[in-house]
């Protein structure tokens, strides 16, 4: 079937007033483009961090980086991912934790506690109390963590010697306990529970 000559260049006409409004959308449509309260978003991030990650200090000047950009959408994920970002390499050195009062301790404390590579029959309870001499806080962020969702690392590692006492537990998060074992860290900076808990600030 062949073309009707008259739809052929109206069709040709339409296309060529669509192609410049599709170069200069921003343009023409920017009353479309999310322009949510910023200074609302920032305030609220930066609370958030400070309230869930206080042994952390962030960069901010992304914000900054990010002044020209129209879309509140993309600036405001340009920011999230920064701060992502830096929560992932974040330096970080292991190292000794403070004992536990003595009087906690229990027969054959001390044995098991040097029987490597063998995690003691006792690791649930020494782990609990870690917890607990840390205030249930991880270590590397500082963020509050359940009994149930704490993992640990030490401040020496058991392969080099390190033994299962207290001061050598480290208490960590899921977050950061990612961090520390990531081995790729693209797969891992998008493993964190981080990357869902910030996206929720950004503008819907």
């Amino acid at each position: 079937m062949k073309l009707d000559l008259t739809f052929i260049i109206l069709a040709s006409l339409l296309i060529a007033c669509l192609i410049p409004l599709y170069i200069y959308r921003r343009k023409v449509f920017s009353f479309s483009y999310k322009t949510g309260d910023l200074d609302l978003f920032i305030k609220d991030l930066k609370e958030y961090m400070q309230r869930n990650h206080p042994k952390m200090s962030f960069d901010y000047s992304i914000i900054e980086k990010t002044k020209d950009e129209k879309d509140i959408r993309i600036k405001e994920t340009l920011i999230v991912e920064d701060i992502i970002n830096q929560f992932y390499y974040y330096e970080y050195e292991k190292e000794t934790q403070k004992d536990i009062p003595r009087e906690k301790h229990w027969t054959g404390y001390e044995e098991k506690s040097f029987s490597n590579p063998k995690v003691p029959s006792d690791w649930k309870e020494r782990r609990k109390l870690a917890w607990q001499r840390d205030e249930n806080k991880c270590n590397r962020c500082g963020t509050k963590i359940r009994l149930e969702d704490t993992f640990t690392t030490f401040a020496k590692d058991i392969s080099k010697g390190g033994g299962y006492n207290f001061e050598n537990i480290i208490i960590l998060c899921s977050d950061c306990n990612k961090v520390i074992n990531s081995q790729n860290p693209k797969n891992g900076i998008a493993s964190l529970q981080l990357n869902e808990s910030l996206m929720k600030y950004v503008a819907g």
